[in-house]
């Protein structure tokens, strides 16, 4: 930069330094020559200058930030120079900010981000920026593009610094903003003259070998550089895409959003967020006002949730009920979200949606309620209807042994019915969260035997093989529902499975766990219907199950079963070929 007829101006120039020798060949003197090229200068010799510069500012810039911040501001510059408490409100701004808001000192000073006009993502980039500089004590580099309230849209380069007190804590955050809208219509000028820049290199390249080695070199370097640029413009347009496709799924899809600061907890929502929580969008939501909105039996279940997922990356994906603050409205939500570490490490960034799905809950309360009315409707007449059975089956069985082969079938039918029905009955009452466990430490073993005892009795149309428990496998479990899952897993074995056919049922121990299994030589499982088997009312499709009855309901009851004492089930089959059932429970005693 020097001052020629008066005036600033840029020029730019090639040094060529050569030695000059004595008769003995030692060196002397060093001569230099000194080409002005300005108007010959290629974009790639151009952003090789910008380069050094940028880097010299960042230096002078780095040993400002140790300074005072009031000794590095002068208000007659033209850059952008402001001070912000750590409140986000400026309590200082150059004549050059001022005039860029058209506003005065009195009307712009001890005022936040947006009450001086800040959009809200540009008040909220800053704000992240402040809090990035008070937790790292490091500056923060960016470039920003917003309108000027006389020159229109521009383009500025801007940093931001720490400022210490005494303690050497952060009690301020300064920053410089510059307008690079000229330069950059500079840059694209510049890029013009790339052909008149090549001739002069050409020139130089002959004139000297090792100066020709260096612009080799940057020529390499700015070609992978402009890759690089591009790749980056290229990935930049991909996001921006997926970003306003994403934008235009979540308005379409009615969802309401939020994003939690790790590190400060700062709950940032948007309206449609607070509109299902009953506030008003003006008004300000906290964590804690939005968990204090959740039913008393949900609010500790979605606080730990919530806690598990910001802290620990655990799996946030949780239903339940809502009463507004305002409305006083009954709401059923569903919430899911992700945590990701923010770039610089500092903090991470727990984001997320929130979905009405009051219609769809009320829906299941109501055909919960209908199943367990009509099943409690239907039990009755069948517990009578099954007491006279049995009654009739005593006094024909001396007497006329048809009549007693027709009423023990009647018999069975009934059984079939009100295991039915006690089946909606548990669905009904799993879903609705009413269904009781009644805990006890019992012997396995002996669960196992009992049912061994009632096969032999009942079933004649199959082998049904009970390996021998050589010990006691003693568990802390409901006995009658452990009892109902044996019965379901040795029913459905004989279901799928064809007359004569072996069915092998085993209990063992294995790492602390009681498993026990049920493998049946039956028509087996299709791999795509295999992961789907124990979700409720699932039927495998196919020509071989129109003659199987069933509602899809005993695999899920043996799930919800065994899942809400602690242990899991699980099922592997081979088409054609047949399948087992396994499930295992905490072991008490080994």
């Amino acid at each position: 930069m020097l001052i020629r007829y008066g005036k600033p101006e840029m020029i730019f120039v090639t040094f060529v330094y050569a030695p000059v020798k004595n008769k003995e060949g030692k060196v002397k003197k060093v001569a230099v020559w000194v080409l002005e090229n300005t108007r010959q200068v290629t974009e790639r010799k151009k952003e090789a200058m910008m380069r050094i510069q940028e880097e010299l500012r960042e230096v002078r810039r780095h040993a400002d930030q140790q300074r005072r911040v009031y000794e590095a501001i002068a208000s007659g510059t033209p850059d952008l120079m402001y001070v912000w408490d750590l409140q986000y409100r400026f309590i200082y701004a150059n004549s050059a900010l001022l005039n860029m808001w058209g506003k005065t000192w009195d009307t712009a000073i001890g005022k936040g981000l947006r009450e001086n006009g800040y959009e809200e993502w540009h008040a909220a980039m800053h704000e992240r920026e402040i809090d990035h500089v008070v937790a790292t004590k490091e500056s923060v580099r960016g470039e920003v593009a917003f309108p000027h309230a006389v020159l229109g849209n521009r383009i500025y380069d801007y940093i931001l610094i720490p400022v210490f007190n005494e303690a050497g804590e952060v009690e301020a955050v300064a920053g410089t903003t510059r307008d690079v809208t000229d330069r950059k219509e500079m840059e694209q000028t510049l890029a013009q003259s790339s052909e008149e820049l090549q001739a002069i290199n050409e020139e130089l390249l002959s004139a000297n070998e090792e100066q020709a080695a260096s612009n080799e070199e940057l020529i390499a370097t700015n070609e992978e550089l402009a890759i690089v640029n591009q790749q980056l413009r290229d990935a930049w347009h991909k996001i921006e895409e997926r970003e306003i496709a994403l934008r235009l799924a979540v308005d379409a899809a009615n969802f309401g959003t939020w994003f939690i600061h790790s590190v400060t907890r700062e709950f940032i929502t948007d309206a449609r967020l607070k509109e299902l929580f009953g506030y008003y969008p003006e008004e300000e939501l906290s964590i804690e006002q939005a968990l204090a909105q959740i039913t008393d039996e949900y609010r500790d279940f979605v606080s730990t949730k919530l806690e598990n997922a910001l802290y620990n990356n655990g799996d946030y994906d949780v239903t339940y009920p809502v009463i507004g603050l305002h409305d006083n409205r009954l709401r059923w939500l569903r919430a899911i979200g992700n945590l990701k570490a923010d770039p610089s490490g500092a903090f991470s960034a727990f984001t997320g949606v929130v979905m009405d799905i009051t219609e769809q809950k009320i829906d299941e309360i109501r055909k919960n309620d209908f199943i367990g009315m009509a099943s409690h409707e239907l039990k009755t007449p069948l517990t009578s209807m099954k007491g006279y059975i049995q009654m009739l089956i005593k006094v024909n069985r001396q007497n006329n042994d048809l009549n007693t082969d027709m009423l023990e079938k009647a018999n069975s039918q009934v059984g079939k019915m009100t295991a039915m029905i006690n089946s909606f009955l548990n669905v009904s009452r799993l879903e609705s969260g009413k269904i009781y466990m009644e805990i006890q430490e019992f012997d396995l073993a002996e669960l196992i035997e009992e049912a061994e005892e009632e096969t032999n009795a009942t079933i004649s149309s199959h082998i049904v093989i009970f390996n021998p428990v050589v010990e006691p496998m003693v568990v802390n479990a409901d006995r009658d529902k452990i009892g109902q899952v044996i019965h379901n897993l040795i029913s459905n074995a004989l279901k799928y499975s064809t007359a004569g056919s072996t069915i092998e049922v085993s209990c063992f121990k294995d790492k602390g766990m009681v498993n026990v299994s049920v493998k049946d030589r039956g028509m087996g499982i299709k791999s795509d219907d295999l992961p789907n088997i124990f979700d409720r009312y699932y039927r495998v499709e196919g020509s071989q199950m129109f003659s199987i009855s069933g509602f899809g309901i005993g695999l899920y009851l043996c799930k919800e079963i065994i899942e809400r004492h602690k242990g899991e089930i699980s099922a592997i089959s081979d088409f054609g070929v047949g399948s087992t059932f396994t499930f295992s429970l905490p072991l008490l005693s080994t």
